[in-house]
């Protein structure tokens, strides 16, 4: 008798600290909570909606590189864009002011002058392809490291409300969190932001080229 005491006393004392212990949800909460308060214009006014909670195999550090890594190649893209363009103004010019036995001292000039701007607009052209084709192998090398393939801790997806700016009006938010395993600290993003990173991690996944990686950024100019 006294040993079914015992082991029901110990039973009992069990569900105790099960029920005191805060579940993946409740520490999710907590720590959103804690990391939106830097985040929100009106931390006071917070009031969550709704979490989700998904084991997340993925090396965390990598998403900033990528996002950085995007938007340079971004740019870098509508520099070589520009410098293409700048070559075939140069040209122009050098076609209209190509000198022959009547070139007047103004027209050898001008064909002077363009004949500089479309060096320079190469030399610019060829410095920005050299870096693109790097920016371009170190987002794929970033991609691969983020795919880490081991359980690294939680993805949260969070919905609230909070008031905008102004503080006249109570909108809802959503954004994405990535918390490590102890629940101890998390980034976040927003849902929207997030969307384009991942739809690049497709890409990158999916291209069978440079060339593809640089089309997409090509037809989708963005800064993260």
């Amino acid at each position: 008798m006294k040993k079914a005491i015992v082991t029901f006393s110990l039973f009992a004392v069990a569900l105790i600290l099960a029920s005191c212990t805060p579940s993946n949800e409740e520490k999710a909460e907590k720590l959103v909570k804690e990391t939106l308060k830097d985040y929100l214009y009106h931390p006071d006014s917070y009031e969550p909606i709704s979490t989700r909670i998904d084991s997340m195999f993925i090396d965390v550090t990598t998403i900033e590189p990528i996002m950085k890594i995007s938007g340079e190649i971004s740019d870098l893209i509508s520099k070589i864009d520009k410098c293409k363009m700048d070559i075939e103004s140069a040209e122009t010019s050098m076609n209209i002011y190509a000198p022959d036995g009547y070139s007047s001292r103004f027209t050898r000039g001008e064909y002077a002058r363009a004949k500089k701007e479309k060096e320079e607009a190469q030399s610019d052209l060829d410095k920005y392809a050299k870096k693109l084709s790097g920016e371009v192998a170190s987002l794929k090398e970033n991609v691969a490291k983020y795919h880490k393939g081991e359980f690294t801790g939680w993805a949260v997806s969070h919905r609230f409300r909070s008031l905008n700016g102004a503080g006249s009006m109570t909108i809802p938010g959503e954004m994405v969190f990535f918390c490590d395993k102890e629940f101890t600290n998390c980034v976040g993003y927003e849902v929207g932001k997030f969307e384009e990173f991942a739809k690049i991690l497709k890409v990158v996944d999916e291209a069978t080229s440079d060339e593809d990686i640089m089309d997409y950024f090509e037809d989708n100019g963005f800064m993260l």
